[in-house]
């Protein structure tokens, strides 16, 4: 062969093993991985918006997942809210990127800026230390109620060994009667 011909060959080979990985590394990030719905909906639990762009799927299996969190799909503007995010991430898929305002109930033209103090405020951190963590923790309430069945469950049982101690305890046998005839 020549060397016009290996560099022709070179140059093709380059073309079918470059090309298609650079194409692939976008779509890569693109693509929603198995746990994403829960990273949405984590990014949702922890103020009430969802600040952080995912992939376009990951946002529509959130909204499909909430159906196993009742109570945050009935109680809370959560579909709504991803709903919206989902809006945005199409948008700026849409219009190249860019910086998108934070979805949720504190965004829009009639919320007050955010405050600069460093102090939170002692009630709402009371209030905020019982929030779970992430979208598969454990509520508190339902925790302390577990804990008050265990214990009713526990003196129950204390009840009745102590009933079947008691009953088990031999009676004196009563003394003999005496006659008084004679």
């Amino acid at each position: 062969m020549t060397r016009t011909t290996l560099t022709a060959v070179g140059a093709a080979l380059t073309l079918f093993v470059a090309v298609p990985s650079a194409s692939a590394a976008p779509a890569a990030t693109a693509t929603a991985t198995n746990s994403c719905w829960l990273d949405v909906i984590n990014d949702w639990l922890d103020n009430s918006r969802v600040d952080k762009t995912y992939p376009v799927p990951c946002y529509t299996h959130a909204i499909q997942q909430l159906n196993t969190y009742p109570d945050v799909q009935n109680y809370s503007s959560a579909a709504d809210d991803i709903h919206r995010a989902l809006l945005a991430a199409i948008h700026d898929r849409g219009s190249g990127g860019g910086s998108r305002p934070p979805s949720g109930p504190s965004s829009g033209p009639s919320s007050a800026p955010p405050s600069n103090d460093p102090q939170p405020n002692p009630i709402s951190s009371i209030f905020n230390s019982g929030r779970p963590g992430n979208a598969q923790s454990i509520p508190l309430p339902l925790l302390v109620l577990g804990g008050l069945a265990a214990l009713l469950l526990l003196s129950a049982i204390g009840t009745w060994v102590v009933r079947r101690l008691q009953a088990r305890r031999v009676s004196p046998v009563p003394a003999p009667a005496v006659d008084k005839r004679g």
